[in-house]
């Protein structure tokens, strides 16, 4: 991918360049239907690169053009619909937008998963859960005259130019598509000497160092990235205490200490302070992006953690500031309460992990003033359900990745229950961190799926928030028996682990369930919907 970045980043290819490169990802594939009524094929022809570096492969389903926007014999089995509308073809109706909109409403009503509604050439726009809008106005705004070509639509099929057909390849490519079909990386772990500034810290000193106007652009966009939500960390060989200084001191700097989750500076090899920051973080590697100048740092990190995401910084910080802009898994469609909560949560378990060795299990979790709240059924919760089922991967049962739309239609079954668990304590408010899906069967419940946050593991409260959980979906239905399903996969082992103590005689057959959860030790409440 290092190479992949000179490439598309450094290089900047042509057109052709873009035409003739090879596509090399092979999985995962993904299907994404294009309803049209202009052409999408230039965009097609020139995305393999941007699909690359994404690590991705994509497969085009494309409708007849349909200006009237009926929506027949759509493919409902796709994994995300772009509509790609000109708006200019509209120009006879008096209420364009009115139009299109509630075209867009009925599309939602009948398709199951996510819509990428793209409007060229006219001011529509709609959002919604299901529905994100790139809009390509910043597009329009960077090529001018040079946006439209009108001239060559008998050929290509639309007036967008090729100048501009690259550029929303390069933002589908890697930013949207990805966004919307992949989960959305979690940690950027950055380098610091000619990396966040110019200069070596422990020979130029704090007041030695640069900052160029690309590091304070880089800067002021991981600062951006740590407000929503993701974890800022660094892997730095410096003094501890030398790093802590130039945070403090270099007011000029847009970064504060306090953006940080984690901070190693020390001497090891950056893939053992990578490994610490995972093992801090309880993620794994493979949602972490690093960010270091050295180029045999990189590579030495790449062996160690073959999954890890890199960018190489450039001397010139504002290419690596783009190269962060356009970087996949970074782009938040949607945010939740939870993307705020996360920082404090993963800093106050720090803390928790000092207080457990200092008494019993049960007087530390009374301490804390542990409260858990199951919630059964509702659909305000259903974009956190949905968002939370295809981030996790470590406490997963079976990998079902539930669409906004299958989790409300879940919560709207009688056969079905959702039930979320949102843990908080005296030390912070971690939000949903557990969800369990389970249907009624003839004298028994199934568990369909059941996921928790890697954040609430290893807190002493596994079993209560699982089989809370459990025992909440059985009493929804007035039975006592229970099953689950389980699908042990790659990276689910936690979940393998907790099955096989607690829970492997009801992946079998249907047994009694009779958990109740521990009194006077965690507070409990219960909604219901």
């Amino acid at each position: 991918m290092l190479s992949l970045q000179k490439f598309l980043f450094d290089d900047k290819p042509t057109r052709r360049r873009l035409l003739e490169y090879k596509q090399t990802i092979i999985s995962p594939s993904y299907r994404i239907g294009v309803y049209r009524n202009h052409s999408f094929e230039l965009i097609e022809h020139t995305i393999g690169a941007f699909l690359d570096y994404a690590e991705m492969s994509v497969q085009f389903d494309y409708s007849d053009y349909d200006d009237s926007l009926s929506f027949a014999n759509l493919n409902q089995t796709t994994d995300l619909l772009i509509l790609w509308l000109d708006l200019s073809r509209y120009n006879n109706l008096q209420n364009i937008n009115g139009f299109v909109i509630e075209r867009i409403r009925y599309l939602e009503s009948i398709y199951p998963n996510p819509i990428l509604f793209v409007p060229f050439a006219g001011d529509c726009s709609y959002q919604s859960e299901r529905v994100t809008c790139f809009s390509l106005d910043s597009i329009e705004s960077t090529l001018g005259s040079r946006f439209y070509d009108e001239r060559m639509e008998p050929f290509s099929g639309t007036k967008m130019s090729a100048a501009a057909c690259l550029l929303v390849s390069e933002q589908l490519g890697l930013r949207y598509l990805p966004a919307l079909l992949k989960p959305s990386l979690k940690a950027i772990i950055v380098d610091l000497d000619n990396t966040l500034y110019q200069g070596v810290l422990g020979e130029d000193g704090i007041d030695g160092i640069v900052l160029t106007e690309g590091h304070i652009s880089l800067q002021q966009q991981l600062k951006s990235l740590a407000t929503q939500g993701l974890f800022l960390c660094i892997a730095s060989k410096n003094e501890e205490r030398d790093v802590i200084s130039l945070f403090d001191e270099r007011k000029d700097f847009p970064l504060r200490k306090d953006d940080f989750t984690k901070i190693c500076a020390n001497w090891n090899s950056k893939a053992q302070s990578i490994e610490e920051i995972a093992r801090y973080l309880n993620i794994n590697p493979d949602s972490m992006l690093f960010i270091d100048d050295n180029m045999g740092e990189l590579l030495a990190v790449a062996e160690a953690f073959p999954q890890i995401k890199l960018i190489h910084a450039l001397d010139d910080a504002q290419i690596t500031c783009r190269i962060l802009s356009m970087y996949p898994g970074l782009l938040r469609l949607h945010s939740h309460r939870e993307d705020k909560l996360r920082k404090g949560d993963v800093q106050a378990n720090e803390i928790r992990r000092r207080l457990q060795g200092t008494s019993s299990p049960e007087e530390y979790l009374r301490s804390i003033g542990t409260k858990i709240t199951f919630s059964l059924n509702n659909a305000q919760q259903a974009a956190r359900i949905s968002e939370l089922a295809n981030k996790t991967n470590q406490f997963i049962f079976c990998y079902r990745r539930y669409s906004l739309s299958e989790v409300m239609s879940l919560i709207q079954r009688d056969d079905a229950v959702v039930v979320t668990a949102s843990l908080s304590d005296n030390l912070s408010d971690s939000g949903i961190i557990g969800v369990c899906v389970a249907f009624k069967q003839k004298g028994f419940v199934e568990i369909d799926e059941c996921f928790v946050s890697c954040r609430a593991l290893g807190r002493g409260l596994d079993e209560i928030i699982v089989l809370g959980m459990f025992s909440c979906a059985i009493k929804q239905f007035g039975v006592n028996r229970l099953k689950i399903n389980f699908v042990a996969g790659e990276r689910n082992h936690p979940a393998r682990q907790f099955v096989q103590k607690n829970l492997h005689k009801f992946t079998e057959s249907d047994q009694v369930f009779d958990y109740q959860v521990p009194q006077n030790v965690v507070e409990v409440e219960v909604l219901s919907n």
